[in-house]
């Protein structure tokens, strides 16, 4: 998959998710997988300011990249300025969020609320393209409350992005019904720049069937990538090879008191297992072990974090 000067050889990509894939998330996502990764859905007006939240939001290493750094806002001058700033920081490329169906993200105009009003999207997309030096790039849906994708992402394409991707359901549609894989498909087919395909890819077989029925460039894996850090890698494995192999309980284990260590790195001690918890039941539910939810929300400290893994082992 290749756009601007971004290549890899992975075609599945993880998603940007807020409250998700935070650095330390990406720092694990890493040692699974050589593909795409994301920051989590950054605010522009944030970065621009220098909010201290956003910055460590926004942290990037090395080791994190190829790394895209997603922006939400709606005003074209404070994204592109906020594109500036994402550069400097290390980013490889700027993804604009245009598809975020969440009420709070929407009713402020931003995310999905933009396919109102495609000429502000394009002309965001202009305005951070000028602005900055790597590759552009847009997360969109089908459209706000119908399918208006042809026009609008022929729009985004005309503006400078140099890929977009389309989640097949509208906004007002949020996580309801199934993706369209079909519009993602005439989509793919309409435009002249490369195309991620997402929505509905839930494991290694749903993400190659939409990878092989749209004929995008790529696929982005949101949700089935949480307690998954490894799903981009052995979707790729399943698509090289015909077959993958989940992480073992060991590595499994060792991969989540490795994620519990870098949140607390990143946001001391309890702030850190307070973000790590959801993880926890996201990793225990991916492979299928059964839980007490009472004592993973109850984790403070890492050695209660093991204490607890070494039941979960014992049980099943």
């Amino acid at each position: 998959m290749k756009f601007g000067n971004i290549h890899v050889e992975n075609p599945f990509v993880q998603a940007p998710m807020a409250g998700v894939t935070d650095a330390a998330c990406r720092t694990i996502s890493r040692k699974f997988h050589s593909g795409i990764i994301f920051t989590e859905m950054i605010s522009a007006e944030g970065l621009c300011r220098g909010n201290w939240k956003t910055l460590n939001y926004t942290r990037i290493n090395e080791e994190h990249k190829p790394l895209g750094l997603q922006l939400v806002g709606r005003d074209p001058e404070r994204m592109s300025l906020a594109a500036v700033k994402a550069e400097e920081l290390g980013a490889d490329f700027i993804d604009i969020n245009a598809g975020c169906p969440q009420v709070r993200i929407t009713s402020t105009g931003c995310g999905g609320a933009m396919l109102k009003n495609p000429e502000i999207l394009a002309n965001t997309v202009s305005a951070v393209k000028k602005a900055a030096s790597i590759p552009v790039t847009v997360k969109m849906r089908l459209g706000y409350s119908k399918d208006d994708s042809i026009h609008i992402s022929g729009m985004v394409r005309d503006a400078g992005a140099d890929l977009i991707t389309i989640h097949g359901r509208t906004v007002a549609q949020k996580f309801s019904g199934h993706s369209n894989w079909q519009a993602i498909k005439d989509i793919v087919e309409f435009l002249d720049i490369p195309v991620l395909a997402n929505g509905d890819a839930r494991n290694e077989q749903s993400a190659v069937e939409l990878l092989d029925n749209t004929g995008a460039a790529g696929v982005m894996i949101g949700r089935a990538t949480r307690g998954r850090p490894d799903l981009p890698g052995t979707a790729f494995s399943l698509l090289e090879n015909g077959h993958f192999t989940r992480m073992s309980h060991n590595t499994l284990r060792d991969t989540m008191l490795e994620h519990a260590r870098l949140e607390q790195e990143l946001f001391d001690e309890l702030g850190g297992m307070k973000r790590m918890r959801k993880h926890v039941t996201w990793y225990l539910k991916a492979a299928g072990l059964g839980y007490d939810s009472h004592q993973v929300y109850s984790l403070e400290t890492m050695k209660e974090l093991e204490n607890f893994l070494e039941i979960i082992r014992g049980k099943n």
